[in-house]
């Protein structure tokens, strides 16, 4: 005990070796503490923290009663990224003064950062009874609702927070995220509005850009999910919300472009590659998306989507006992997901359970309308079942959200030379190449159709045409039938 008292007058004795610096740096005479809090905070200002703490543990050898010291030490941890200790640092402080608004404000943003979001409410409903006309207080406070996601409550605190001060644009665009979490996007839409206007950054115009996604508006919402990227290169959420609307588009170019360059710029995480596996997928590209999801389960086995969507990709690759483990594992932890539906129509349909298989994929289209591709699996099992117009109708439906689906035209088209509809075979057969130029089966087909319509109306002009695909197949499979047409061609030119 002795030592440390000699320590303390020590101390105290260095301070007043020189009384000029020590009026500078306090206007209080009779705490000694003061002068090293503001001595740190001289050192904060200046970004220099280590310093400033080892300040501020000095001012603690002098006394451990003071609110200030523990105020300022929870600052400097935060700015060094030690949040459990500066949370530490405010409870000390709060409890040496409780009736210091800032302290409690400083406790509950720093235990939202700890994603202590209970403890964080009620902090800020602490710092609200000291203050309770406090633009910044309720800011906060709405921001632990929000984590909870109790959006009314969330909203209620930033409409608290604009009114006490119309210029807490923080608070505006916070109060436009829970609206559009409630479905209230016209108020939205106003607030962000008037954001992009004063005071646009790359938070407002991605928001702005998720609710024109919401309301499917994607020309607008592209816009502003570039603009935000012009804001701020590594936005993440704008490079993931493009995307994923050009997946839902069926530009596989263009989605794959934004994915590659939020992994260039280094912001790599599983949500990344859950993304990106969830926009293949859409686009019908099993195998790299299941390269995707790998990614995603190396860092977090427990990823559920990633789960879901590795059994719906090993399903549509054929590897059913991958897919049946996955099924398994999600259904056993109660995960219900619309890949995992999809997941078990591909199984069902592959073991030839196909009522059952058309029963999935009707759900998995009830509950999310726009994953068409089921459309085709759908095809695929009406044309088992003999049904030819479901089968018509499901290719039909698929082919008007989708036209780009190669596959699905192509699909088609084998189906209708079945049924010798070879009319209709050719035209969809013509928008297949045209998606794959060098599709040596599309070629193919495409000839035996022309052949086959040739021979219908035979004419000169009609034969040259056939004969000039002909020419064009590498791997040509019908050598006999492009000898009959060269000989109808000299019998028309005799």
């Amino acid at each position: 005990m002795f030592s440390r008292l000699k320590k303390v007058l020590d101390k105290i004795k260095d301070l007043n070796t020189s009384v000029d610096t020590y009026k500078k740096e306090t206007d209080n005479q009779v705490i000694p503490s003061l002068a090293y809090v503001n001595r740190a905070r001289k050192l904060i200002d200046k970004m220099r923290y280590a310093e400033a703490k080892k300040v501020l543990g000095e001012a603690l050898e002098i006394t451990r009663k003071d609110a200030l010291i523990y105020k300022y030490m929870g600052v400097v941890d935060e700015k060094l990224g030690n949040y459990s200790e500066a949370e530490s640092d405010y409870v000390q402080s709060a409890a040496l003064n409780p009736q210091d608004k800032n302290i409690w404000h400083k406790l509950g943003l720093v235990q939202i950062t700890l994603k202590k979001f209970q403890d964080a409410e009620l902090s800020f409903e602490q710092a609200n009874k000291i203050a309770p006309v406090n633009t910044d207080i309720q800011t906060g406070w709405g921001m632990s609702l929000l984590k909870q996601k109790k959006y009314d409550h969330a909203h209620e605190k930033f409409l608290n927070a604009i009114k006490i001060n119309r210029y807490n644009f923080a608070a505006m665009l916070l109060a436009a995220i829970c609206e559009v979490r409630l479905g209230k996007y016209d108020d939205a839409e106003h607030k962000l509005a008037f954001l992009i206007n004063a005071a646009p950054n790359e938070s407002s115009t991605y928001e702005f850009a998720n609710l024109y996604f919401l309301k499917e508006n994607y020309e607008s919402a592209i816009r502003y999910a570039k603009q935000s990227i012009d804001f701020n290169s590594n936005m993440l959420p704008s490079y993931l919300l493009l995307g994923k609307i050009y997946s839902m588009e069926f530009d596989y170019e263009n989605s794959t472009k934004y994915f590659e360059i939020a992994k260039e710029r280094g912001l790599i995480n599983p949500l990344l590659y859950t993304e990106w596996g969830n926009a293949l997928v859409r686009l019908c590209r099993f195998e790299e998306a299941k390269e995707m999801y790998q990614k995603v389960l190396l860092d977090d086995t427990e990823n559920f989507e990633a789960q879901c969507g590795m059994a719906l990709c090993a399903a549509e690759t054929k590897d059913f006992e991958k897919a049946y483990n996955f099924i398994k594992f999600a259904s056993e932890k109660n995960i219900d997901s619309l890949f995992l539906q999809e997941a078990k129509g591909v199984s069902a349909y592959a073991y030839g359970d196909i009522k059952k298989a058309v029963e999935l994929f009707k759900k998995a289209l009830k509950n999310e309308p726009k994953s068409v591709y089921n459309y085709y699996r759908l095809a695929k099992c009406y044309q088992s079942l003999e049904n030819d117009e479901m089968t018509r109708d499901s290719y039909d439906k698929m082919l008007k959200f989708n036209p780009r689906c190669m596959l699905a035209n192509l699909d088609y088209a084998k189906y209708l030379i079945e049924r010798k509809d070879y009319k209709n075979a050719h035209r969809k057969l013509e928008k297949a190449v045209k998606l794959d130029p060098n599709n040596q089966e599309i070629l193919n087909l495409l000839f035996y159709t022309s052949y086959i319509l040739v021979k219908e109306n035979v004419c000169e002009y009609n034969v040259k045409e056939a004969l000039s695909l002909a020419s064009k197949i590498t791997k040509f499979e019908y050598p006999e039938l492009r000898a009959e047409l060269e000989g109808l061609l000299k019998d028309i030119n005799k």
